[in-house]
């Protein structure tokens, strides 16, 4: 590799689809599921049109989800004209992955405003979160007219306090993209009302819904939020922090969710300095080990620890905490998606 341009490559897919289509849409009904699935991927990339009818039976029939998913994404590639009733079969399909790419396939298909807003409300009241999640961010690039309706029941539910929280962070991103002021509004107010009073009131749709494998890779990969770091799990990871190992046993979802975006609000045993100003004008400053409900053990130097009975402290100053705010770094959905991470821990 010298640096060289050579330009853009083009071959002529011709000879590729004329010798190779036949042989790729037999091996698409192959005994073996990995061969079928690489097959249903091929026909997609090669744009083999004629694979379109067995693809179809490959989306109802395949015993393989993956496989059932692929097709129908090779399908759209394809650019098959009965995308809609492909999208039906596929919302109708017994495993839950291929129902989510269906319905991601909503917002991609030509089909009438009203229809899509239907199979789109069915899914929001009855399927499982994921499917709800992407349910109503499809919702939001339906024409506002149709979606409305289905967006006011799901503002009604949020004002009753029956909304599933899981979903709470998609209902705003998708009123936020049908660009309609009235919806915008009323999510306003509701949530003004419902908040009122909470110092993690912007955070609180990040509370639950997400998913722990994407707070896995956030925890051990996020560039920006370079959570190990400072902590560790199973002893990989930095010691500036707590390690998080049973983190969940230790402090309450409200907690982690907390200690993300306002680290400050409570110290780590161990890991805080603390300054307390006696009654009686002694001050005493180092690093707190334990609170318990009637007292602090704090550690001065080098140093013993001691016990201050909290009756007995006119004044606690707690040192700023070095963990950047993670609301500054991640998005909402970053935030919800560590949280349910280290809630499993």
């Amino acid at each position: 590799v010298d640096g060289r341009l050579r330009g853009e490559v083009k071959r002529d897919p011709a000879p590729v689809q004329q010798q190779a289509g036949q042989p790729l849409i037999t091996l698409m009904t192959n005994r073996d599921a990995t061969v079928r699935l690489a097959a249903t991927q091929a026909v997609s990339k090669l744009q083999i049109r004629p694979a379109t009818q067995v693809l179809g039976s490959v989306l109802k029939k395949d015993t393989d989800p993956k496989v059932r998913r692929a097709a129908l994404l090779s399908l759209a590639d394809l650019k098959y004209e009965n995308m809609g009733d492909v999208i039906k079969q596929a919302l109708s399909d017994k495993e839950k992955e291929v129902r989510v790419a269906g319905i991601d396939m909503l917002g991609k298909a030509t089909l009438p405003a009203e229809l899509m807003a239907s199979l789109l409300s069915e899914v929001i009241n009855t399927k499982s979160t994921e499917e709800k999640q992407a349910a109503l961010l499809t919702l939001g690039k339906v024409p506002v007219a149709q979606s409305q309706p289905v967006f006011e029941q799901q503002l009604s539910k949020l004002e009753a306090g029956s909304l599933s929280p899981d979903i709470r962070i998609e209902l705003e991103e998708a009123i936020d993209s049908t660009g309609s002021a009235a919806l915008k509004d009323r999510l306003k107010g509701i949530t003004a009302k419902l908040d009122q009073g909470n110092a993690l009131a912007a955070y609180t749709a990040a509370m639950y819904g997400g998913q722990s494998e994407r707070g896995r890779s956030i925890f051990y990969r996020n560039q920006a939020a370079q959570c190990i770091r400072c902590h560790a799990i199973d002893d990989y990871g930095g010691n500036a922090g707590p390690r998080l190992n049973d983190i969940s046993k230790r402090i309450t979802r409200v907690q982690i969710l907390e200690a993300l975006v306002n680290p400050g609000a409570r110290l780590a045993p161990g890991y805080g300095m603390v300054t307390l100003k006696l009654k009686g004008g002694e001050t005493v400053s180092g690093i707190l080990q334990e609170e318990k409900e009637k007292y602090l053990v704090v550690k001065s130097g080098d140093a013993a620890p001691v016990n201050y009975e909290k009756a007995q402290i006119e004044k606690r100053i707690d040192a700023a905490s070095s963990m950047p705010n993670m609301g500054d770094i991640l998005s909402k959905k970053e935030i919800r998606d560590l949280v349910s991470f280290l809630s499993e821990l």
